[in-house]
């Protein structure tokens, strides 16, 4: 609700209605005071109006670059929160792909599971697997963990990668 405060500008007073409280409204009439008598002072051609005017232009001046900056600054902000959204929907996307991955790691993983028990059951083991499809596996094998010394031989695999044994 708004209230009424006498408040005394450049020696007049004046009754201003205002829903603003009466520290708020005495400090404007204050620092209004003061700019009018720095505005003034040493002039004395300078009437009160003619400070109130330059005061005036001068509260315009600094009021019109305030909202300069604020337009600025507003603008920085809608980037940001324009940046966050695209940040957003790179993270969603991300997730989802994750979410993706996982499913698959997880279906890949009962697969592999599933193909064990099924050897297992026909006595096989993947070991066992790797023997009977590469007749070579038991020779390339057969000494691996053994010191080599100056007895390692170097041979060519069917694939072109080298693998060694010891004669």
């Amino acid at each position: 609700m708004a209230e009424i405060y006498k408040i005394k500008i450049f020696n007049k007073e004046y009754n201003i209605q205002t829903e603003e409280t009466a520290e708020y409204t005495q400090k404007l009439a204050d620092t209004l005071n003061k700019k009018l008598y720095d505005i003034v002072q040493g002039m004395s051609q300078m009437t009160p109006l003619d400070g109130a005017v330059l005061v005036a232009l001068d509260c315009l001046d600094r009021s019109l670059k305030a909202d300069i900056v604020i337009d600025k600054i507003r603008g920085q902000i809608k980037e940001y929160v324009d940046d966050a959204a695209a940040s957003a929907e790179k993270l969603r996307a991300a997730n989802e792909e994750i979410s993706k991955l996982t499913a698959k790691i997880v279906r890949l993983e009962d697969e592999l599971q599933e193909a064990n028990r099924l050897l297992n059951r026909q006595g096989l083991s993947r070991q066992g697997l790797k023997q009977k499809s590469n007749p070579d596996y038991e020779r390339y094998t057969k000494n691996v963990n053994e010191p080599k010394g100056d007895k390692t031989t170097f041979v060519p695999t069917k694939n072109g990668q080298t693998s060694f044994f010891n004669k």
